[in-house]
């Protein structure tokens, strides 16, 4: 009989211990890998800067942030259930209502031009740092998707000195804010009295998207690891998890973030007038450096948010009465112009939008803001 045979046979007194031990040490070495490669426990809330670094700085240590708090008149800081939320809002108190949403990369100081643009034709602006970004905090243990955005913008806009739901207002939405205004408009329709896309997120064909982004952000990686080779990209390292491949479906480039890629054109681009010291970059490295939920807000969004196939929320654009504005980058390599018209008209219908291109990459509402308010004007009828 063999060795084997005997074993079994009771050749060995120690056999029961033998197997209870072998039995406790795989069950601890698979459950040592498992809380390993487990994301720990979510925290439900993470303080913006304006809990953490502000009230260790002067005034004048902070007038010399990337991002300095009174960067915007009228700013306000506005409680909710979710965390505090940063809200500027200025310009005449009678004049046409305009929210502005930024993209997934750059708080709202990325719309600070055309936002001053805008309150000098007589508008009323409302700008605000969304869930994560600049000096909002982030609601860590809830998606960052449509209907968490959506509360948002009701909980900034219901905060204001002046009524801003009974006639209506008007929404500017950058990147994955134009995606964001999408949901917002077919969800509130009654309160929004005109869109203006400018080139946003929602429309992203797939195509875009290669299977080792599909991997990093789906629920395969724990948050963690994904969140260090995230910031890692984000600051320019080595570890660059591409999010959506860039250029056309024919001739694509890799290793792009979405509104993220690591040009230094357009990392270089300078979002106030009279700060050449805050630019794109300088604004990302600043939430990087002082943000403790930005990196994982950004990540939460590329998850939940509206960045690609959102046909059934755009669809519902076309049952609205008015037209839609939306403004394309023509050498945009994020949101690509003839991709977007194709898809646009498809699905909305060519007859409710009214399609223009600028002679820009994916940073123009802050390079090329005459162009954009000419439009606008155009569009408003003013």
């Amino acid at each position: 009989m063999s060795a084997f045979s005997q074993f079994f046979k009771g050749s060995h007194p120690n056999f029961p211990l033998i197997i209870s031990t072998s039995v406790a040490t795989t069950l601890a070495v698979i459950t040592l890998a498992k809380l390993a490669l487990q994301s720990p426990p979510k925290p439900k809330l993470i303080l913006s800067p304006r809990e953490t670094l502000l009230p260790r700085l002067t005034e004048e240590e902070q007038s010399l942030l990337s991002y300095p708090p009174d960067l915007f008149p009228g700013a306000r800081d506005v409680s909710s259930p979710y965390g505090t939320i940063r809200v500027y809002e200025w310009g005449p108190e009678d004049g046409r209502k305009v929210l502005m949403l930024h993209g997934i990369s750059t708080p709202c100081v990325s719309l600070g031009k055309l936002a001053h643009a805008l309150v000098k034709l007589g508008c009323r602006v409302l700008l605000f740092d969304l869930f994560g970004r600049g000096y909002s905090d982030s609601p860590a243990d809830l998606p960052l998707d449509s209907r968490l955005y959506s509360t948002e913008i009701l909980i900034a806009i219901t905060s204001s000195p002046i009524p801003w739901t009974p006639e209506g207002f008007s929404i500017v939405g950058y990147s994955l804010g134009g995606g964001i205004a999408v949901d917002f408009t077919v969800s509130f329709p009654s309160m929004v009295k005109s869109l203006i896309l400018l080139a946003p997120a929602g429309l992203i064909r797939p195509s875009h998207f290669g299977w080792i982004s599909r991997f990093m952000y789906s629920d395969n990686v724990p948050d963690w690891l994904l969140e260090w080779a995230v910031e890692r990209r984000l600051r320019g390292g080595p570890i660059r998890p591409q999010v959506a491949k860039t250029g056309d479906e024919d001739h694509p480039t890799t290793g792009a973030e979405v509104k993220g890629n690591r040009n230094p054109e357009y990392e270089a681009v300078v979002l106030v007038e009279g700060r050449p010291d805050l630019t794109i970059a300088a604004s990302v490295k600043w939430q990087l450096d002082f943000h403790n939920g930005f990196v994982k807000s950004f990540c939460n969004s590329i998850k939940h948010s509206s960045i690609e196939r959102r046909q059934e929320s755009w669809r519902m654009l076309g049952e609205r009465e008015d037209q839609v504005l939306i403004v394309a980058g023509r050498t945009d390599p994020v949101i690509v112009a003839n991709e977007l018209m194709v898809d646009v008209f498809k699905v909305v219908g060519k007859e409710k939008v009214r399609w223009r291109v600028v002679d820009s990459a994916h940073e123009f509402p802050v390079t090329k803001v005459e162009e954009v308010v000419d439009e606008i004007r155009s569009f408003w009828g003013i």
